[in-house]
């Protein structure tokens, strides 16, 4: 027997046995357009009844899909942005940390013109590491020479042990620096000294 159309649910709707073709009158009493209609319609909301949770899931998983999809895409886009900044800063450094080398210069040596004494309290700092030692040389600028000698007394108080203690000038001694030597080594307090440990720390930093 064959078969004029299949519903999911509900069966088949075939035609007369012995494959004879049903009549028009008998097959408007047999199949009324309305039944027909009212059985298609209770097969397709048992298909969705049954099939709306897998349905649901399947949805739930395209919008997962799509949201890890969108998620990723804005941690790449953070990402380059931190590189991005990370690459600025870099380079900024490499403009700002020589030009503040360069002003930190200017200041110090706009200090010592304006407060000659300044020499007095770097010494007392380089002498610190010293106060033990018996036999100590300072060597500074000429024209800090004469604002070391005024305070004299008060830096070898500072001194415990000392038995000699002598304050010379030096030609290639720039003004706010100092050498101090003793018997048991040298500290090189000069400005160029310590501006050239302070480039290679500036140097260091920016390889980072």
């Amino acid at each position: 027997m064959s078969k004029y159309f299949s519903l999911i649910y509900s069966g088949e709707i075939h035609q007369g046995s012995e494959g004879k073709i049903i009549p028009a009158e008998e097959l408007s009493e047999l199949l009324k357009a309305s039944e027909v209609l009212q059985k298609a319609r209770t097969d397709v909301k048992t298909y969705l009844e049954n099939n709306k949770e897998e349905c649901q899931k399947l949805l739930n998983q395209a919008e997962e899909a799509g949201f890890n999809k969108g998620l990723a895409e804005f941690n790449k886009q953070i990402i380059h942005y931190q590189e991005r900044v990370k690459q600025m800063e870099h380079e900024l450094q490499k403009v700002i940390l020589p030009l503040a080398l360069k002003a930190a210069k200017k200041i110090v040596g706009r200090e010592l013109e304006l407060k000659p004494e300044t020499i007095v309290d770097i010494v007392r700092q380089t002498l610190k590491p010293v106060t033990q030692n018996h036999h100590i040389k300072i060597i500074v600028s000429k024209q800090d020479r004469e604002a070391l000698e005024k305070k004299k007394g008060e830096l070898r108080q500072m001194l415990e042990h000392v038995q000699t203690f002598i304050i010379e000038e030096r030609e290639d001694i720039t003004p706010g620096g100092c050498i101090i030597e003793t018997e048991a080594g040298i500290i090189n307090a000069s400005l160029e000294n310590q501006w050239r440990a302070l480039e290679s720390a500036f140097e260091a930093f920016m390889k980072r």
